[in-house]
């Protein structure tokens, strides 16, 4: 199989981007033959504005699209981030080439400007079902900007008329919460489009059945979206230790109050090479994160180590984390549900600790290994082709 991978690079290097290359490295190591699409999501201002500008057609990435299919001739294009230096044009392109295409959804922005659902420190839902986000557009979702946010609505809204939407053969989204948010939306697109693929990662070895310590753990950035403010709180004027890996806008506020809480503290960025370690060590891991997150690699790399996770009950986190089963639930954006769990959880035998620890790790084994990923995505390809190949088909008679 010849799968084309299309994606837009970030001006600065993320877990998107990263899991990209991941993939491709994967499929590769299975054997398929895969080239990448690469777009730069321009660093300077005025690149910007006019990549900005091309966003609802950018013909420049048409004709790179066309040129790409036309010489590589893939079985399958899979596409990851179109915003914005490709745009939708390589959805456009990959139809006019009779090329079966699908998409990768990593956060909401074909329903929403602001792409993650979040606005000034709560989630905003109010463009799920509105024809045209115009509130998104009024308050400046993205980037604070009326102007930017009213143009990329437009785009979204436009190439919606279009049914460019339409012309993809499978929306590949992270969860069923994710699944569920589109299908209730006012998207448009029919529940059969919609595929869950759960991210994965590569086994860290790091797996052994005891010698945990007495602490709880919070690993991420340190940011108002992940709960940074309900994980200070909760642990506040407790006895319960916590240690705080990440940095931030929220660094000097998570310094100063580890400075005046015994109980808390701040060990500043984790490199990754220690990662699975740490995880390894802690009694759970804590995730107070208030907004819907896509899939976050933090669980799943916890999960991998056989570490129970405490989380929100919201977003990704009310499905991956199954309550009383591979971690607990307590009520997002609520500390003193927060800290009820932390209770509970201390309280809890060390035999029934060890079963949230072997069932946190069955978790992992079953659906976020890269064998499992591997089979999964290229069951959907499959099914992608098949599908694309029949309907070519009716065309034709």
């Amino acid at each position: 199989m010849k799968i084309l991978i299309i994606h837009s690079f970030y001006r600065e290097t993320g877990g998107e981007d990263n899991m990209v290359l991941g993939k491709i490295a994967l499929l590769q190591d299975a054997g398929f033959i895969v080239e990448l699409l690469a777009f730069q999501n321009p660093t300077h201002f005025l690149s910007a504005i006019v990549d900005l500008f091309f966003l609802l057609f950018n013909v420049a990435s048409f004709i790179k699209t066309i040129n790409k299919i036309s010489k590589f001739r893939p079985d399958i294009i899979h596409l990851h981030n179109w915003h914005f230096a490709a745009s939708p044009s390589v959805i456009v392109a990959a139809h006019f080439l009779k090329t079966p295409l699908v998409m990768t959804v990593h956060n909401f922005r074909l329903l929403c400007p602001s792409a993650i659902l979040f606005h000034k420190n709560e989630l905003f839902l109010e463009s799920l079902n509105e024809k045209f986000p115009w509130t998104a557009v009024k308050i400046g979702a993205y980037r604070n900007s009326s102007l930017q946010t009213f143009w990329l609505a437009f785009s979204v809204f436009l190439h919606k008329k279009l049914k460019t939407w339409q012309k993809v053969s499978k929306f590949i989204v992270f969860s069923e919460f994710m699944k569920d948010v589109f299908l209730q939306s006012n998207f448009g697109i029919s529940a059969d489009k919609f595929v869950v693929k759960q991210n994965a990662i590569i086994d860290p070895n790091h797996w052994a059945k005891n010698g945990r310590g007495k602490y709880f753990a919070f690993v991420g950035r340190l940011v108002v979206e992940k709960g940074i403010e309900v994980l200070l709180e909760a642990f506040a004027n407790t006895d319960f230790q916590l240690h705080i890996y990440g940095y931030g806008p929220l660094t000097q506020r998570v310094r100063d109050f580890a400075e005046l809480h015994p109980n808390i503290s701040y060990k500043g960025a984790l490199p990754h090479d220690d990662l699975f370690v740490e995880l390894r060590k802690c009694s759970a891991l804590i995730f107070p994160s208030i907004w819907y997150e896509g899939m976050p690699l933090t669980v799943i790399e916890g999960f991998s180590t056989g570490t129970p996770v405490i989380a929100s009950n919201l977003g990704a986190m009310s499905t991956m984390i199954r309550d009383h089963y591979n971690g607990l639930h307590f009520e997002a954006g609520n500390p003193q549900d927060l800290a009820q769990k932390l209770a509970y959880w201390s309280a809890l035998p060390e035999e029934a600790k060890e079963q949230y620890s072997q069932r946190a790790r069955a978790t992992y084994e079953e659906n976020h290994t890269q064998q499992v990923n591997l089979q999964r995505l290229t069951a959907i390809y499959k099914e992608a082709i098949n599908e694309y190949q029949l309907k070519l088909q009716s065309i034709d008679k």
